[in-house]
């Protein structure tokens, strides 16, 4: 029988009631509700963090509750909540609370440090443990159970506090039961504590480690302790159950305190509660007893009666639920009085009523009265509704701060204005760095300056309220502002007179180093206050400066270079002294300040250079007057110049034809002097002068050449280079055989693609054949074994290749769907990242590998890496954010890659042959060991000692790395193995580099493909950060996996059964990490300081792996490598051929139509996949793809191609804007101008005209020169014979440019800028077009070889297959020969007969009941396969038909069940028709 205290029948009930109980006071605060109230899902993080804050919500509880407790009971404030758990520690207050109820066991005179003097002096005392130990005694004095007892390192040394709370807990509970202490307070949902005290407590819980104590059970610990009489408490229960019948609370409440009922917390004003709810739980208990069929009589009486348990756990519930009641109404009352005093006049009230206990206001000041009511009426203005407690106490608190700071600044007020009157200049210097002051940093020299300033001004203060007559002048202080702005205007007089100080003393320093700029810049320094400077005098201001300067000092009897103080004057008149060493300047005189200074004061130096600025003048204004006297010499000289000038121009022109044979005579001699010396100049520096001349045209060529690569190339620099547009004879030759090779390779793959529709049609009809025989024999087969039964028709095979029409369009249809997949990459690229990511890989890997063959021959392995390669677009368009996610994550393309080409036999191959042999030679090395890690390092150094010497080693084993490397030992065989380290990376790397051609093509295009995507998307980004990306796919993902794990990618033989040791994955990680941080510049930080020594090395590695990189990555476009073109298909012998399963065709095509909007996006309704996928329809179910084998068996699947070849170069708009090229070309070689469009309407003068008219004639002729055909047509349609003058070509081109302008291809507003961008492009590009015409050509050539092997091929295939389907025909017919030897077999039947059969559908106005005068015969013809037809009516013959049984074949073929005779009106099964032919003229005897 379940006991009082039992719980076992509490199913429903009470747990249920006192579920509606808490939720009145749930606390809200663990919970996320939205705007509407709802409650919304949280994660499991958050239910763990909100778990983690209601259990420290709780242990704050408890501990607050502890704290009321103690604090009662001992009547002495213990200190804040959150303080006391390090309060108790010491022991002192434990020891007094044992006092309190064990004063024999616990005198105060025992109690060490009871007034706190030493712990606060010093903390901690071992002596302060006997406080613990008395506090035990006691407990163990009341006998308290021992199973609550804390240790003492759980309280004096902190490591379980809760425990220690839980101690004291159980400790008031065994008190109030002994009638000892009062009861403990029950705070759980009523007391409140910040978030920062919760958020500290959940992290000082975290810290203890530990589970905290279940309180709630110490009283059910506490009553199994106490003698308990079982029977009376029983009794005490029964009528409490019975009493509950009653509606009488107060019975209820005498019997609830009956002691022998062992009931506790019984609040008297609670009673009718306490009856309802026991009365509603007893109810509810009783009905669920009576649900599950019990009955009072065979159950336990508890199945429907509370328990003790549960009884007290109801008492608890309400008792808690009034006191939050209670508690809530006395928060909003005195809430609601604070708003109201808010708007009283009175402070004293609003103190009162923020001092009231229920309002749960903290630190409220008495002394901040009337700053609270100030604020606090404010706020109350400023809103409509109440103000909330958070507003209360955030008024409180800034009210708490401006009064603190009000305080502050009167004392510092204060104190200054003691300081200011007593003169004292150190204490007034000291009282303005108060913090209340907040004023400007101070100058320590400047204090007596600050002394009098602030002095003068109380003093004018005084003065002025004096003079007002105020009563408060005697005792006024000076205000904030007031000492404010005196200490600004100090510390600007202190600025200026600095500046001044230092300008002289500059002046008077530079004499010493005898520079007269110096001594110049330093006059002229604006704070010298120095005028009527002159820089023309700055050597005289010099050197009477320095003469000055000298008498001073011999004056003062100062030697050169002693610095003393020195007294000075500013512009002000106030007398400072400066020391010119230091810097120092100070307003009192000093000791040892020099009577006499040697310095040249200001007004000194302002004498001197006013004098000598004068005498400069001076002097000046006097040569400034010599002009008049040089004016007057040059007079003087020009008049007798002029007498000889006449006198010599007389006897000239007496002798004026000597004169001029002796000049002619002269100068060709000075001419042909220079001419020979020039010569002779040039001939001794040939080399030379073809250098210069060399290099100033090739210069002249450069600067034009760059001017045509600009972006926006003008007219002008066109003109220059119109001539490399010009095309030889050879040009032209070429030009017309490549047109022509194209035409005929066009013809050829038209001829090659009726030839293939012909083979596909033979195809079908050797197959019907085929089908048709094997059909016939099941036939006759069956006819022999059951002649008198019902023919069977045999059983069909179904699948994708059965001879069907429906399944021979489907298969074809998946044909050309696998052959789109696989000639255009755009369409997988785009699957591949639209398609679920969790799939892309799986599909990346099986079913687009598949449709490659693996890359196992050229022409896929280049199809494969358009598809990498598009892929890799699309992803990094997608996916990639940023340069570095490369590197950082885990792109889905380049993994794929990776595992390709490293995982395949002939790259694996190649990274063996990299790579192998350095990696077996630092294995084999047994004596290598790259161990770098100090403590490894240490650890073998002392074994190596302590084998060695035989004795063990006194060094400690356990140190940190940095006490290892203070081991000279360590650290040189740390260097010794970093320089072996070195040596053999940089054999890695050289081979690296040097093997760059055993790379793997594809790797190495990839890498190219990643390159220039990645700069397409971030153009801003460095080249740097990219090609550390392209690194990142070159070493570290393709390579450095096969250094780390050689075992696993086969690149090392190693016998079998055996591994890798540790010594040599070690060394071999260790070469591949340093590599690693070569390849993507990482150097080792102060963490790793003995590796620094390797920064030098990993950054030139980096910079050779950056060559390397950008090498690698720069390799030949994909088609010139592979020699892929348009062509390459349609040139194949044998069509490609894929081997998959139709488990994968099925998925392929769900796939496809799932995404189909994505895959085409952009592309247009008319896209070549829209129109497979249409024909195709839904995916087909399983036995329409399977053919007798399961759906993961592979079969050969041949791709064709179901569009012709597109040969149009360029669209019909493309070739419109080149021929406007062509004649705008043409029209600039004849007419210049400065822009486009000016020569475009500018009429061209005659001689243009007929220089136009004189090339049209050549190349009219040019044309009509041409013989064939084919050279007529070589040219293109650029050249127009109708363009006979240049305004018609003009007009030609205007009429083109408005066509390209409605396309916006060009636009006016810029002077036509895109064609005479694309002109330039094309001059540039004039070698290369001419190159890869040469190249075409040698491709055509091939292809048109191609194609003719392949003509002959289906032409020999076709031939072949008509001879093949005549004889089919022919063995059909020899199966049965005629009876009487005649080569024509016949067959008659009524008409009436062939109707029942089946055979005769019906005869156009022929009644069936006629149909027994008609007679139809079936006769072999001459032809094989060829029947005749005929009949009688009545005897009357009817026209004879020739029926083609190849013709019936397809028909069935096609799915026709019935065939009507041309112009004869009979209609017949085209199935049975067949069936009788076989039976009568194919069949077997």
């Amino acid at each position: 029988m379940t006991d009082a205290d039992g719980t076992n029948s509490l199913f429903g009930g009470v747990s249920d009631v006192r579920a509606k109980a808490h939720s009145i006071h749930d606390n809200p605060r663990f919970y996320d509700d939205d705007e509407n109230g709802i409650e919304s899902r949280i994660t499991a993080d958050d239910m763990d963090e909100a778990r983690q804050e209601n259990m420290a919500y709780e242990y704050l509880c408890h501990l607050e509750e502890a704290k009321n407790w103690i604090e009662t009971c001992i009547k002495e404030d213990v200190g804040a909540t959150m303080d006391i758990e390090e309060s108790l520690r010491n022991g002192v207050i434990l020891a007094k609370l044992g006092h309190y109820f064990a004063p024999d066991v616990v005198p105060l005179k025992r109690i060490y440090d009871s007034n706190l003097d030493r712990f606060n002096e010093r903390g901690l005392h071992f002596k302060h443990t006997d406080n613990i130990n008395f506090w035990m005694r006691a407990m163990s004095s009341i006998e308290l159970p021992q199973i609550f007892f804390p240790t003492t390192p759980d309280l004096y040394d902190k490591k379980n506090m809760p425990k220690v709370i839980y101690c004291i807990h159980a400790l008031s509970i065994w008190l109030n039961k002994l009638g000892k202490a009062p009861n403990i307070e029950n705070l759980l949902g009523i007391a409140e504590f910040t978030e920062e005290e919760i958020s500290e407590m959940t992290r000082a819980l975290q810290d203890y480690g530990i589970s905290i104590p279940a309180f709630n059970k110490i009283g059910g610990i506490l009553e199994k302790e106490i003698g308990v009489d079982e029977a009376a408490k029983h009794a005490a229960v029964i009528a409490i159950n019975e009493i509950l019948q009653k509606e009488d609370p107060d019975s209820t409440l005498e019997k609830l305190q009956n002691k022998k009922a062992y009931f506790n917390y019984i609040e008297v004003p609670n009673k009718v509660r306490y009856h309802e709810i026991l009365f509603l739980a007893k109810l509810d208990k009783t009905e669920t007893a009576l649900e599950e069929g019990k009955t009072s009589e065979q159950s336990d009486i508890y199945e429907f009666y509370l328990t003790h348990t549960e009884i007290q756990d109801v008492i608890d519930d309400i008792n808690d639920i009034v006191r939050k009641e209670i508690a809530e109404n006395k928060f909003r009352s005195a809430i609601s009085d604070i708003n109201k005093l808010c708007l009283s006049e009175s402070p004293e009230e609003l103190l009162e009523g923020l001092l009231v206990t229920a309002s749960r206001v903290k630190n409220v000041n008495d002394s901040n009265a009337d700053l609270y009511l100030e604020f606090l009426k404010t706020a109350k203005e400023s809103r409509e509704g109440n103000i909330t407690l958070e507003e209360i106490q955030e008024v409180v608190e800034l009210a708490n701060e401006e009064m603190r700071k009000r305080r502050n600044l009167e004392g510092a007020l204060d104190t200054l204005h003691e300081s200011i009157l007593s003169s004292n200049i150190e204490g007034t210097y000291e009282a303005l760095h108060h913090a209340a002051f907040k004023l400007p940093p101070l100058h320590k020299s400047a204090a007596p300056k600050y002394q009098a300033t602030l002095f003068f001004e109380h003093a004018k203060q005084m003065d002025k309220a004096q003079k007002e007559g105020t009563e408060e002048g005697a005792t006024a202080r000076l205000s904030h502002a007031q000492i404010h702005d005196c200490v600004k205007s100090v510390n600007n007089q202190v600025k200026e007179v600095r500046k001044f100080a230092e300008a002289i003393a500059n002046i008077n320093g530079c004499l010493i180093q005898d520079d007269p700029q110096e001594t110049l810049a330093a006059l002229h320094v604006q704070a010298a206050n120095i005028n009527e400077v002159l820089e023309r005098c700055a050597e005289d201001y010099h050197v009477w400066i320095k003469e000055g300067v000298s008498v001073k000092k011999q004056e003062a009897d100062v030697a050169d270079g002693d610095s003393t103080w020195v007294e000075m004057r500013s512009p002000d008149n106030q007398i400072f002294y400066y020391k010119p060493d230091t810097k120092d300047l100070v307003w009192v005189k000093p000791e040892g300040a020099s009577e006499v200074s040697y310095f040249m004061a200001q007004d000194e130096i302002q004498w001197v250079v006013s004098r000598i600025t004068a005498k400069t003048l001076r002097d000046e204004w006097f040569e400034g007057n010599v002009d008049k006297v040089v004016r007057l010499q040059s007079m003087v000289r020009m008049s007798i110049a002029r007498k000889r000038y006449r006198s010599r121009l007389k006897f000239l022109n007496e002798n004026e034809e000597a004169a001029i044979r002796i000049q002619c005579l002269w100068r060709g001699h000075v001419v042909r002097k220079e001419m020979k010396e020039r010569d002779e100049f040039m001939k001794n520096n040939l080399k030379h002068v073809i250098k210069v001349q060399a290099w100033v045209r090739g210069y002249q060529i450069r600067k034009n050449y760059r001017q045509l690569m600009q972006e926006k190339p003008s007219v002008q620099v066109l003109f220059k280079f119109l001539y490399l547009l010009d095309q030889s004879s050879v040009d032209h030759a070429e030009e017309a055989e490549l047109k022509r090779h194209k035409a005929n390779i066009v013809k050829e793959i038209r001829h090659n693609q009726q030839l293939e529709k012909q083979l596909d049609d033979m195809d079908i009809k050797i197959g019907l054949l085929v089908k048709n025989r094997l059909t016939l024999q099941d036939v006759v087969t069956a006819s022999k074994k059951l002649k008198d039964k019902k023919r069977e028709v045999p059983h069909k095979t179904r699948g994708l290749k059965e001879l069907s029409k429906e399944n021979r369009q489907m298969l074809e249809s998946y044909q050309h769907l696998f052959y789109l997949l696989q000639t255009n990459p755009k369409y997988l690229a785009k699957l591949l990242f639209t398609m679920p990511q969790n799939n892309c890989t799986k599909f990346m890997e099986t079913v687009v590998l598949t449709i490659y063959n693996y890359g196992t021959n050229t022409r896929e392995e280049c199809l494969l890496l358009r598809l990498f390669r598009n892929a890799l677009r699309e992803e990094i368009q997608r996916k990639v954010d940023k340069v570095q996610d490369i590197s950082t994550g885990s792109p889905t393309v380049i993994k794929i890659v990776v595992g390709y080409y490293r995982g395949s036999q002939g790259n694996q191959n190649s990274l063996k042959s990299l790579l192998g042999p350095l990696i077996e030679q630092v294995m084999e090395d047994k004596d290598l060991n790259m161990n770098i890690h100090p403590l490894e390092v240490y650890q073998a150094w002392i074994n190596a000692t302590e084998a060695e010497t035989g004795e063990p080693s006194k060094l400690p084993r356990d140190v940190t790395p940095e006490q290892a490397l203070e081991h000279k030992e360590v650290t040189d065989e740390i260097e010794n193995t970093i320089k072996k380290l070195v040596t053999i990376i940089e054999s890695f790397q050289e081979k690296i580099i040097s093997s760059i051609d055993q790379m793997p093509y594809g790797i190495r295009y990839i890498a190219m493909c990643l390159r220039k995507d990645l700069k397409e998307k971030f153009p801003e980004s460095p080249d740097e950060e990219i090609m550390k990306a392209v690194g990142n796919l070159l070493y570290y993902r393709y390579m450095n996996p096969v250094i780390t794990a050689p075992d696993s990618f086969e690149i090392v033989d190693l016998a079998a059964g055996s591994n890798l040791n540790n010594v040599q994955r070690r060394n071999l990680g260790s070469i591949a990490k340093i590599l690693q941080h070569a390849a993507s510049i990482k150097v080792f930080d102060s963490d790793a300081k003995y590796l620094e020594s390797l920064n030098s090395f990993i950054k030139t590695a980096y910079i050779k792996f950056m060559e390397f990189f950008a090498t690698a990555s720069n390799i030949e476009e994909i088609e010139d490598h592979f020699n892929m073109d348009e062509f390459s298909d349609v040139t194949m012998l044998n069509k490609p051929m894929i081997f998959i399963s139709p488990k994968e065709i099925a998925s392929t095509h769900q796939l496809l139509l799932d995404h189909q909007k994505e895959v085409t996006e952009g592309e247009g309704e008319e896209d070549p996949i829209n129109e497979v996928l249409a024909t195709l329809g839904p995916v087909p179910e399983n036995d329409q793809l399977l053919s007798g084998s399961d759906s993961t068996t592979e079969f050969g699947l041949l791709l064709t191609n179901k569009w012709e070849l597109n040969m149009s170069d360029e669209s019909n708009i493309q070739a419109l804007f080149s021929k406007t090229k062509y004649l705008i070309v043409d029209m600039l070689k004849i007419q210049k101008g400065e822009t486009f469009t000016a020569i475009l309407h500018t009429q061209a003068n005659l001689q243009q005209q007929e220089l136009y008219r004189a090339i049209h004639s050549r190349r009219v002729a040019a044309e009509n020169e041409k013989t064939s055909e084919d050279e007529k047509n070589s040219k293109t349609a650029l050249f127009d014979p109708n363009d006979t003058t240049i305004e018609k070509l003009k007009e030609h081109i205007i009429k083109n440019l408005h066509i390209l302008e409605q396309h916006k291809l060009v636009t006016p507003t810029d002077d036509y800028q895109e064609i005479l961008t694309s002109i330039a492009r094309d001059i540039c590009n004039q070698r290369k077009y001419r190159q890869r015409r040469k190249q075409d050509l040698k491709k055509m050539a091939a292809t048109v070889e191609r194609m003719n092997k392949k003509k002959k091929y289906y032409g020999e295939a076709v031939t072949y297959y008509q001879e093949y389907v005549k004889a089919c025909v022919n063995n059909l017919s020899k199966t049965k020969k005629s009876s009487k030897g005649d080569k024509r077999q016949t067959a008659k039947y009524s008409a009436q007969k062939l109707y029942e059969k089946g055979v005769l559908v019906e005869i156009e106005k022929v009644p069936v009941s006629s149909f027994k005068a008609v007679t139809i015969e079936f006769s072999t013809t001459d032809q094989m396969g060829v029947f005749e037809v005929s009949g009688k009516l009545s005897g009357m013959n009817i026209d004879k038909i020739n029926v083609d049984f190849e013709n019936l074949l397809q028909l069935q073929y096609e799915g026709v069940s019935t065939m009507k005779f041309e112009d004869s009106g009979v209609v017949v099964n085209v199935n049975l028709l067949i069936f009788l032919l076989n039976k009568k003229f194919y069949g077997v005897e």
